[in-house]
């Protein structure tokens, strides 16, 4: 039995017309291939300088003791939890007092003390209040307080020490001191937290972001505390230097020490630990004036307004 083998069919030939859209459209492809392959060379030269460029910032800022702004920082979580760690409530002993005592409330960001004069911050925008014995006490620091233009960044921390001896930090990270030649370099050193003066023109101590101190001529008690090793998640919080050799240290666990302290201020602090606050802070001014930050005690009941 025989049959017929089908023929093959014949292969349709090429458009013309198609080879070439091929083709350019080959070549678009190879081309962009291409230029995505530099771009991506391009980035990662990028990627590199951004990252030495960030670096040589990060560098000089913190040479500039310059930080970020903390007005622009923190949320209302953070300022809550920063109003609790501070103490939002507080006793004192000043000359001042009732003036004081009518603007305490729990947005006091800070409270220095000088002799006969004192000064309070606020966390929340409002103007700082001072005593009308800052303008002659410590002259620089009144200026500093009342030349700033309206809408500039606030004060948030401040110390007040004899000789006209003063320490003032803005919320943009800006700086104004007045102290001796070695305080003045250490100030410099790095982004700080706190400052503090005692008697003398050569006493201070310095508290850095990072946790570490600086300092001079401070009583041996404390000098003690500040070179014994803390734990990584107990560092020092915060050290205030009172005109008669007073001392406070507190440290991240919320333990904390005094000494050099007269006996009103002793039974004061006793008073507050019996009735079952925490003690937050201490501050020391001239005369024996001193205000004792706390927290509220457990039943600790709103004041009736009449």
């Amino acid at each position: 039995m025989s049959g017929n083998t089908p023929a093959a069919k014949p292969q349709p030939t090429p458009n013309p017309a198609e080879l070439a859209d091929t083709a350019s459209i080959r070549e678009q492809i190879a081309d962009l291939t291409a230029r995505l392959s530099k771009l991506d060379a391009h980035a990662a030269v990028i990627a590199e300088e951004r990252a030495r460029v960030s670096g040589e910032l990060a560098k000089l800022l913190s040479k500039a003791s310059l930080a970020p702004p903390e007005h622009q920082t923190s949320t209302k979580a953070d300022i809550a939890r920063q109003r609790e760690l501070r103490g939002k409530c507080a006793a004192m002993c000043l000359e001042d007092i009732e003036h004081i005592a009518r603007v305490w409330c729990s947005a006091v960001s800070c409270i220095a003390l000088g002799d006969g004069c004192a000064l309070v911050l606020f966390d929340d925008g409002r103007e700082p209040v001072f005593s009308d014995a800052l303008a002659s006490q410590c002259p620089q620091l009144h200026e500093q307080l009342t030349s700033r233009a309206a809408g500039m960044p606030p004060p948030i921390d401040a110390a007040i020490g004899s000789e006209d001896r003063f320490y003032l930090r803005f919320a943009d990270g800006k700086q104004e001191w007045i102290a001796s030649d070695e305080c003045t370099a250490d100030i410099k050193t790095k982004p700080v937290a706190r400052v503090s003066f005692g008697s003398d023109w050569g006493e201070y101590c310095i508290i850095y972001k990072d946790g570490s101190c600086k300092y001079a001529d401070v009583p041996s008690q404390l000098e003690a505390k500040l070179r014994t090793p803390r734990p990584k998640k107990a560092p020092i919080a915060a050290v205030n230097l009172g005109p008669e050799g007073e001392w406070f240290i507190s440290f991240a666990d919320g333990t904390w020490e005094m000494g050099g302290c007269s006996d009103s201020l002793h039974d004061k602090v006793d008073s507050i630990v019996k009735s079952g606050a925490q003690i937050r802070l201490i501050v020391f001014g001239a005369n024996d004036a001193w205000v004792v930050r706390h927290t509220k005690p457990p039943n600790h009941q709103p004041r009736q307004q009449t």
